[in-house]
């Protein structure tokens, strides 16, 4: 009886892993001439120059490492430990301290000053919702508690909106913009948590269940053999014969 095969040959799927490490060295080696030919020797073909700051690099490449990091985040967010976590937090806060340092010293190669809130949001809100898709597929365990936290911060930002237009508070950026504007900014972050995400788990999860085998319910009054098998009959008792005493 043959076996069966549910997925890639082992030497399969290490050559694609060997592949796949190759691709990346080798994309990390071409953007590393680039950006030494670009900005340390003046090579005007790269495109590469002071004017590229690092707000062009992170509008280039935000999305695209939040959709690599969203399915190693899927599929080993059990084997999370409390170290990773904090490595985490600590690079969002050094991150937070660059971003302050680029507004108020400024430090004009962050290309951070300049840029509104409203610019903020296009540039990382897509990426963020991608990234935390992990907490969009455990939806099911969404407590009445969290939909209150939910409601609580979305009125109030809706309120702080609202003040960005009428009071004006212009480092918002929001003024100038239409609700046609709104809608092309979250539109696709919306969607992602709420219809694209719980559709594909739920299909991911039905083609990983194992087939489960239909039996036929059996037929009442039907006879069974010693061993539970339909259709059967017991064989007949054999009648007793006498018992003859020697005299």
């Amino acid at each position: 009886m043959s076996q069966e095969t549910t997925g890639p040959a082992p030497e399969a799927a290490e050559r694609m892993r060997t592949v796949g490490r190759w691709v990346v060295a080798a994309a990390a080696v071409v953007v590393l001439v680039l950006v030494i030919g670009g900005y340390g020797m003046g090579w005007h073909w790269t495109g590469l120059s002071r004017a590229v700051t690092l707000w062009d690099w992170m509008q280039a490449l935000l999305l695209p490492l939040a959709l690599s990091v969203a399915p190693l985040l899927l599929l080993h967010r059990s084997r999370l430990r409390r170290g990773h976590h904090i490595a985490l937090l600590a690079a969002l806060l050094a991150f937070a301290v660059l971003v302050v340092l680029g507004y108020l010293v400024p430090l004009d190669w962050t290309g951070f000053r300049g840029n509104t809130l409203w610019d903020w949001f296009e540039l990382t809100l897509l990426p963020l919702v991608v990234t935390a898709a992990p907490v969009w597929v455990r939806a099911n365990s969404v407590q009445r508690r969290h939909l209150l936290a939910a409601g609580t911060a979305l009125a109030v930002f809706a309120a702080f909106v609202l003040a960005g237009y009428t009071v004006p508070l212009l480092w918002t950026g929001f003024r100038g913009n239409t609700a046609w504007d709104w809608l092309k900014l979250l539109l696709l972050p919306v969607l992602l948590p709420t219809v694209v995400i719980p559709l594909l788990t739920s299909r991911m999860r039905r083609s990983l269940e194992p087939e489960e085998e239909e039996e036929e319910p059996e037929k009442a009054g039907e006879p069974q053999d010693h061993a539970g098998q339909p259709g059967a009959e017991r064989p007949a008792a054999e009648p007793e014969r006498p018992v003859t005493r020697g005299g």
